[in-house]
């Protein structure tokens, strides 16, 4: 339930409310879709660099750091324009 004080109601309009409830629910709405890959996302991860091992050796790990090291480049820049 939406609580407001009775100051901020009079500031408020209904379609502001109306706005942030339906906004709300659209992201819970995207988080059911996009929960899913919180644990299939790693567990592809390892299946793919045990498979790599398996076929090129060692050299495989370049290639897994290079793209964790792109992801927390991605989440930084993130977080940082995030701020704007």
């Amino acid at each position: 339930a939406l609580c407001l004080s009775s100051s901020t109601m009079g500031k408020t309009t209904t379609g502001q409310i109306v706005n942030l409830l339906s906004n709300d629910v659209n992201r819970f709405d995207q988080v059911t879709i996009f929960l899913h890959y919180l644990w299939v996302g790693p567990l592809q991860a390892i299946a793919v660099t045990t498979l790599l091992w398996m076929e090129i050796g060692i050299s495989c790990l370049a290639g897994m750091a290079v793209l964790i090291i792109l992801l927390l480049l991605q989440s930084f820049f993130g977080m940082l324009f995030s701020s704007f």
